[in-house]
């Protein structure tokens, strides 16, 4: 090169020399997203603990929130074993909805030893009204 700079190539534009290929993170999770009726969405039935129940409609990440959280019943469920980014900020919009769910701190070992949040689902919550 003669002093030449070369040019950031532009968002998903393949790498000269890749073969159009794009580099990802090694251990990178590739989620899958589905296309029109496919995408995560759908009717809740929320039944709390003493209170008259309610509907709410959770779409994309908040749904794909919601289901662990259903299906783990009263043990609750933690992205420590399985990480998912943005997970607060889902448990946060669900709450804002109306859906009463528990962070119940504990601990955990290890090398970055510290406590981690467990979303415990304080209500009854049934996907499209009935499971």
């Amino acid at each position: 090169m003669s002093g030449e700079q070369m040019e950031t190539p532009e968002r998903g534009q393949a790498q000269p020399g890749q073969d159009g290929r794009f580099a990802t993170a090694a251990g990178t999770c590739k989620l899958e997203h589905g296309k029109g009726p496919e995408k995560r969405a759908g009717h809740y039935q929320v039944t709390p603990e003493g209170r008259e129940p309610f509907t709410i409609e959770a779409k994309g990440r908040e749904a794909w929130a919601l289901d662990p959280l259903r299906l783990a019943g009263t043990k609750g469920y933690t992205p420590i074993t399985e990480p998912a980014p943005r997970w607060s900020a889902y448990v946060h919009k669900l709450r804002g909805q109306g859906v009463p769910i528990e962070t119940v701190s504990e601990p955990h070992s290890g090398e970055f030893s510290g406590t981690h949040g467990r979303c415990v689902l304080r209500a009854v919550v049934r996907k499209g009204g009935a499971e």
